[in-house]
């Protein structure tokens, strides 16, 4: 059992993670067959053994990609009012991922319904907690997130994600990389070093207990 004290600035999105954490992990190749509805959390999670600097993660407690998703009403009362709002973002990376050359079955994910309001304070204590390598903040291997650019702003420089996993096709005609490959792959290298990947769910519950 974990205690979490209310009167640390953090204690609500300590439990909201504590609860995220408890959820089953599913399949993400079949994410498109079973829409779901609500706002809130999810992560994605790296399982496979083929992509030599991801291999680190593979089937740890760490995701690579945590991220959240808000109704379209926030004022809606129920999920089903709310939206497939986290379906509909977890159906985006899949296709994302599919276009940069990746298979959806090297992945997990897990995801969470919250409280509308609450979504984002939940993603930045998860980012914070487990510092996933695709997340922007952690400025490693970021960009997955991505919409896509404008033929006026193709000029800028390519996303580290889009350097590493090359296929969507609006990056494609963005010329310049933000980084070389190989210096991705050592940052993706020196960060896991630094930060280990979490090895099961009770080294989980022993940091989120800190």
């Amino acid at each position: 059992m974990i205690s979490i004290t209310l009167g640390r600035p953090d204690a609500l999105s300590r439990f909201f993670a504590f609860n995220f954490t408890e959820r089953p992990r599913l399949d993400f190749a079949s994410v498109a067959e079973g829409r779901f509805y609500g706002p809130g959390a999810y992560a994605l999670y790296y399982i496979g053994k083929d992509i030599e600097p991801y291999q680190p993660l593979s089937n740890s407690e760490t995701p690579i990609y945590v991220g959240k998703a808000v109704p379209a009403r926030p004022t809606a009362e129920t999920a089903f009012d709310q939206g497939p709002a986290i379906w509909k973002r977890l159906k985006e990376h899949q296709k994302s991922i599919r276009s940069g050359g990746l298979d959806p079955a090297d992945f997990h994910y897990r995801y969470a319904v919250i409280q509308s309001g609450m979504e984002s304070a939940v993603e930045d204590f998860m980012i914070r907690l487990f510092k996933p390598i695709w997340n922007q903040e952690i400025k490693v291997c970021f960009g997955i997130g991505k919409h896509g650019d404008s033929a006026n702003t193709r000029k800028n420089r390519r996303s580290p994600w889009d350097t590493m996993h090359p296929g969507r096709p609006w990056a494609d005609a963005t010329t310049r990389d933000q980084s070389s490959r190989s210096a991705i792959i050592r940052s993706i290298s020196n960060h896991l070093v630094e930060n280990p990947p979490i090895a099961d769910k009770a080294s989980m519950y022993r940091l989120l207990a800190m």
